[in-house]
Parts: structure tokens; sequence; C-alpha cells
């Protein structure tokens, strides 16, 4: 169903990556045991997780993609990000009165930031630079527990850019020149100097590194997602309308898919 987390085997003339078997098999883990927890699930805990996710589609429409992916009939396939909220969704078992769980409040608990903090640990990038970038990623759940969403919401769009392009610099798919960044193999058509412009064309590059970042809902070239749709002009001020809880909250389950993916990443 998603087997396609192992494949690192592909056709393209471009050096392919090693994985981290350990960390690979911890990530690859959480996503079957989410799967299995999820065809498992009792009627009226799925109806009630549905029922909250449509609830929450109010304050954003992504809600909603994640309430179809987790809707669909056994045996499906779903959504690598889709699965991720399902393993923090099993918080809700600490609750004698599961309608105290609040979805949202996932983010501030031990147990999340301990996860994303331990797979960006295991990441293979520069260690001087991951050093910096550590700081930021906490100072994004204090943010988040103080309500400070409009600085949460572009510092974590920051973070998911930044996190892939120390991944492609680390493993040689792109060298930075100063403050520009070169296609090192050309892989991105028709870019002046082979310099690289934006989120999109580090993407397509990293799709070419290894084929599962296209599962990665953080790095899908889909204007079908109103997240990735108005990542552009949330950073470039021209919309306002999306610094909230609910916004920050999807794109911290973002952060955790692609941290517990890029963990398995090695030269």
């Amino acid at each position: 169903m998603y087997d396609d987390y192992n494949d690192f085997e592909d056709d393209q003339p471009v050096r392919r990556i090693k994985s981290n078997i350990k960390q690979q098999t911890l990530g690859k883990r959480i996503l079957e045991d989410a799967q299995s927890y999820l065809d498992q699930i009792s009627q009226g805990e799925h109806t009630f997780l549905i029922n909250i996710l449509r609830e929450l589609a109010q304050q954003d429409e992504y809600f909603n993609v994640w309430a179809d992916q987790l809707d669909q009939p056994v045996g499906s396939k779903v959504a690598n990000d889709a699965l991720n909220l399902m393993h923090f969704w099993q918080q809700i078992h600490a609750y004698e009165d599961v309608k105290a769980f609040n979805l949202l409040d996932v983010i501030n608990s031990e147990d999340f930031q301990k996860d994303v903090l331990t797979a960006f640990d295991a990441m293979q990038i520069d260690e001087a630079h991951k050093a910096l970038r550590r700081p930021v990623i906490v100072e994004a759940f204090k943010m988040y527990k103080l309500g400070c969403y409009a600085g949460c919401v572009p510092l974590l769009y920051a973070q998911l850019e930044g996190l892939l392009t120390d991944v492609l610099i680390q493993q040689g798919f792109l060298k930075q020149n100063g403050t520009k960044f070169v296609d090192v193999y050309k892989i991105v058509p028709g870019l002046k100097g082979n310099e690289i412009k934006s989120l999109w064309h580090k993407s397509k590059i990293a799709a070419e590194l290894n084929p599962y970042f296209a599962e990665l809902a953080a790095y899908k070239m889909d204007s079908s997602s109103n997240v990735t749709s108005t990542r552009h002009n949330i950073l470039h001020g021209t919309d306002v309308s999306h610094f909230t809880q609910a916004r920050s909250f999807i794109l911290f389950i973002w952060l955790f898919s692609v941290v517990s993916f890029m963990s398995t990443v090695r030269a």
C-alpha cells in the first residue's frame, strides 16, 4: 500500500541516495501502525474523527482533504500526511472524556515535539546549519502555544523549503553559490545558468533524487490544495487571512511528515 516508502531505486542518470536503515524502519513503522490503526478503528471512533475533521474544515479547507483520505474503503491508499495525522490522533486515548480532546492541541504535546525533533536530529545535513535550524523549529512550537500564528505560519512554510534545500545540498543535487542555488544535474529545463528560482524547482529535483518526495504534501505542485496555492501570497504579504491555528497545525503535520522521511536519507 505504501511500499514506495522503500523505493530508493529509479532509472534517472543521477546519483541515488542510500537509506538510514534504522531510521527508515522507524518512519515506515509509523505509517504501517497508523494504517493498521485506521483499518481497525471502531465505527464510533471513525465517525468522531471524520466529524472533527469536517468541523475543522470550517477553519481551513485542507481538513476536508484529510477527512476524504481517512474516509475511504479499507485497503485504499491513504496519503502520507493523513497517516501521520492518524499517528498523533491516537493521543485521544489518554482522555477519559474524548470530548475533552482537542486535536489542535496535539502540537503542544511532549510526544509530538519529541517525535519531530528526534526525526530532525537524525537528518544528515550540514551540522553547523542544522544547529542553527533546530532552535527555529523549537521557536515555532513556542509561537503555536502562545497563539502567535502570524509568526508561526510563515516560519513553518520557510522551514519546509529550507529543509528540502538542506537535503538537496547535502546529496549534491544543489550547489550553493553565494545567495544562488544551482541545479547540479540540470534536472529542471530552461533555467538561466541552471539557477533554481522556486520551491517547485526544488521539488522536481527532489523527485529525481527519490520518487517518494512526490508523496509528501509539502512538496506537491498541487494547485488544488489550498495550503499550497496560498503559500506564495502568504509569504509575499498579500494574503493575511490564513495566519490561523488551523493552518499552523496543518503545516506542523507536514513538518513531521517531511523530517520523518528525510531522516532516512543518507549520502
